[in-house]
């Protein structure tokens, strides 16, 4: 039975790390993304179904890095050095399309536009350092009456 549990956690602990990384770094994403939509004086709005696609896609590109975190360190940093490289490509990708709008933003809104981009690119790093830390949070949770909060060392 011991090794059911620790089995479960091997599996279980870097899926739901990947998935709770991915909501919180996509919903900070996805505002970001809005953020820079007003300060180029775009038009905007919140889609559920966008929303939820880049959630989606931020919670599967989080895998490499949630199912790397208790590997040698090398194995380690590229899991998370993979999550963040193709989760910035995908991210400039989108944002080159939007490229000649900012370009022709009103130059008084520029370092608004700048230090939103920096914010998303430090979202991006952060990423794949969020899924590691939470799969090794995960896999130290106890199997008896104690709660997520205790496991966690917050009470």
């Amino acid at each position: 039975m011991h090794d059911r549990r620790r089995l479960g956690r091997v599996i279980w602990a870097p899926l739901a790390a990947a998935a709770l990384s991915g909501l919180v770094i996509g919903a900070v994403a996805r505002l970001l993304m809005r953020g820079i939509t007003l300060a180029i004086g775009g038009l905007t709005g919140f889609s559920l179904v966008s929303t939820l696609a880049i959630i989606v896609v931020f919670v599967v590109l989080a895998v490499p890095a949630a199912v790397t975190a208790t590997a040698r360190p090398v194995v380690r940093y590229a899991g998370r050095w993979v999550t963040a490289v193709v989760t910035g490509m995908l991210a400039a990708g989108t944002g080159l399309s939007d490229a000649k709008t900012i370009l022709l933003a009103d130059e008084s809104r520029l370092t608004t536009i700048a230090i939103l981009i920096v914010a998303f690119a430090a979202a991006v790093v952060a990423h794949g350092l969020l899924a590691q830390h939470l799969t090794l949070r995960f896999r130290r949770l106890p199997a008896g009456d104690s709660t997520p909060a205790e496991a966690l060392g917050t009470i």
